[in-house]
Order: C-alpha cells, then structure tokens, then sequence
C-alpha cells in the first residue's frame, strides 16, 4: 500500500533481517548431536527425559540412539528405580569406550598434556619445562614424545584419540589452526599446528587461544546467569577472554576478539611492546612488565617472574608498589571493556592472583570508579573459581563438543 512521505526523507535502504535459527530436525547429524550433547552433560540421561527435553518422538530418539551406540558414544548403564508409578527407565550415559581427549597446554615457559574422557574425568596429566621460543617444530615434537608416554603409562594403548586441543599463548586462526603473528611466540606464524597434531595423532586438532579456553571452562562451571563473563589473564602477556549470554566462546570474525594486551593505555607512548606497538597495556602491566620494573627498581637484573612471585609473596613492599601500579593501569582498560562488554562476571587470573589480592583489588578500585553505575550494579570481579584449571575444563568441553558435533556425526558412519 503506498504511503505519503509527507516528511520528504529519502527512501530507507532494504535492510537483511536475522531469521532465528532453523531446527534442522530433518538433519539426523543435528539430532544425533543435541541428544549425545544431552547425555554427555547429564541434562538428559533416560529416553523419556531425551524426549521431554527435545519434544522429539520415542521412534526418532531411538534410531538416534542406536546410530550412536554403534559408533561406541552412548551406552545403556542399567535401569533406574522407578519414581511413583512409573515404570524403571533405562539410564544413558557416554560410553567408557568412546575415547579420549588430548589436551595440549603450552605456554611460554612449560607443556602440559592431559589426558581427559568423554565423561569429563582427567584420566591423567604430565607436565615438562620447554621454552616455547625453541619452534614449532621442536616444541610440537616434544608434545607427541610427552603425550606418547602418558599414554603408555596409563596403558591406554589400544583406546582411541577422539579429538585434541590445543592451547597457545597468542592470537590464533581457529579455522585453520594456526598462530598468527603471535608476539610472545617467535617462529609460531602460520605454522600448521592443527595439521601437526592430526597427522601424528588421526583425530581432529582444535586450536585456541589460551585466555579463551580459560573463559570457557571458567563459564560452564558457574551458573549460567554469570555470562556474559570476561576473562582478563595477567602472565608474560596480557590477554582475554570472553563468552557470550548463550554460553558460547566470543572469538570475532577471525578470532582476535578480546585480544587486549595491546590495547593503548594512558601514559605509556614511549614503552615498547613486543608486538612493535609503544603503550600497549602489556608492555606496562603484565606480569613481565611488572618483573622488568622490579629488576630496575632493586639494580638486580636478574630477577624473574618466579622471584617476583616470591617477593609479593613474602609482602616486599617494592615488588606490592608495582603491582598496584600496574592494577591501577589495567582497571582502565577494563572500566572500558565493561562499557563495551556489559559481563555480568570478570574474573581475573594469572600467577600474580594466585599470592596476592592487591591487583584484583586495584582493578576493582578502579573499574568502580571509572564505570558508569549502569554497568557495574550488577557486575562481580572475581579470582577464577578452579584456579589453573579454567583452560583444561575449557579445552575439555571444547573436545566433547566436537567430537559429538554434527560435523563429526556425518564423518563417522
């Protein structure tokens, strides 16, 4: 029907809508995940349960369920008592024989690899020092040797390698799996990490950035009305982690989202950053930034991160000073984040938390203060509630969800 500009406004653009979402309920790939999805986490654990929690019928979980008992994923683990009336329902769970997670933690200083299964349970874990600035090569040569003999000594020989992530310290091109340009991982650029591990391993590599796995784990432990939650790590560098009202991980068109170690902070145009920028908050607050300001201030070139650690840790009035310095150079960046972001939760992790409450609480102090009252009402700053945990739980939930994802679904016939 033609209406009356009486206004004299130039016709508006056509603009593209967001449709929700279809339910993809003709895709038996899409169904095989939500109800594996469903088990995996407990949420729904008996056929009547699938049925209420989906609004699918008895006939359509079924087939589900027998695709997925065949390809060794879902099993029956014994009838439960019967409630009132009802008859005993037949419990689900994920098979002790469906496989395992390999988790890689690298980080500048050390690798870790954990062994994890489908139920969620750490079968087991080692650790070694190894510089990351050794290479891809040597550094990734290292993680199979480690992995292999974790293998090995927890005999699980014959069991298979369903899904390995990675974690690295540093931008990362998660549709590729590979590092870019990432400031603290010299001779890392574009290597094909994902590609590395799959060929060695025959199981799909995700790799992520570490801050991200971090925030993930983080949220999907805490109760669901804590998201949007934004996780800040203060290590070598700076970096964050973000995950979104629904739950899931914000990573951005290519990944660089809440990269913000190298956001410009106030004041610090002369001080160099290892990615060639000058005042980047990473050059001025980082925990290395933190310990090269120790060094200077006690004449002692020496010191590390580990002797820094110490001192806060023995109450150095110095080493205490600095920190604070740094938690009052951080809170800025964070007060804007909250503007931005609007996370209902922010936690703050990194070596430096775990001695010391002095930078959560000049972040505190200072994201109060800056932030405007509609932002931070609501707002909780926090430690991390499972500490040097949060990227494991993360890199967990990450592989379950890929191997029990669609895609995976129509590989495996």
């Amino acid at each position: 029907m033609p209406v009356n500009n009486i206004n004299n406004e130039r016709p508006a653009p056509i603009a593209r809508l967001t449709p929700p979402p279809l339910v993809g309920l003709a895709d038996r790939a899409m169904i095989m995940s939500v109800i594996a999805q469903l088990i995996a986490s407990g949420a729904a654990t008996t056929r009547p349960a699938l049925a209420q929690a989906t609004g699918l019928s008895r006939s359509v979980i079924q087939a589900c369920l027998t695709s997925l008992e065949h390809r060794g994923l879902v099993t029956s683990l014994g009838y439960q008592p019967a409630v009132g009336r009802g008859r005993p329902a037949d419990s689900l769970g994920i098979s002790a024989d469906a496989g395992i997670i390999l988790v890689v933690d690298l980080t500048p200083h050390h690798i870790r690899v954990v062994l994890a299964g489908l139920d969620q349970q750490i079968l087991g874990s080692s650790r070694i020092e190894f510089p990351l600035d050794a290479g891809p090569d040597a550094t990734l040569t290292a993680v199979i040797r480690l992995a292999r003999s974790l293998i090995v000594t927890l005999e699980l020989d014959t069991v298979t390698i369903r899904a390995i992530i990675c974690s690295v310290p540093g931008p990362v091109d998660t549709k590729r799996g590979v590092p870019v340009r990432p400031p603290i991982m010299p001779g890392w650029d574009g290597f094909p990490v994902s590609g590395f591990l799959e060929e060695e391993f025959g199981a799909p590599c995700r790799v992520d950035n570490d801050v991200n796995l971090m925030a993930l784990g983080e949220a999907r432990v805490l109760p669901e009305d804590q998201c949007p939650l934004l996780v800040i790590k203060v290590g070598t560098g700076i970096g964050g982690g973000m995950v979104t009202a629904g739950g899931d991980l914000h990573r951005g068109a290519d990944g660089a989202a809440c990269d913000i170690g190298h956001l410009a902070a106030v004041g610090g145009d002369k001080v160099m950053c290892s990615c060639g920028n000058v005042g980047c908050i990473e050059a001025l607050a980082s925990a290395e930034a933190i310990t090269r300001a120790f060094r200077s201030v006690t004449g002692n070139p020496d010191i590390t991160q580990r002797e820094l650690t110490q001192a806060v840790r023995s109450g150095d009035p110095v080493a205490i000073r600095l920190i604070r310095d740094a938690a009052a150079i951080l809170g800025d960046t964070v007060a804007a984040l909250v503007h931005v972001y609007n996370p209902a939760r922010i936690v703050v992790a990194g070596p430096l938390t775990d001695v010391t409450d002095d930078l959560l609480a000049g972040v505190r102090s200072v994201v109060y203060q800056r932030a405007l009252p509609l932002a931070t009402r609501n707002l909780t700053l926090a430690h991390s509630a499972i500490g040097d945990m949060a990227g494991v739980v993360g890199a967990i939930v990450l592989g379950i969800e890929t191997i029990l994802s669609p895609t995976e679904l129509r590989r495996k016939r």
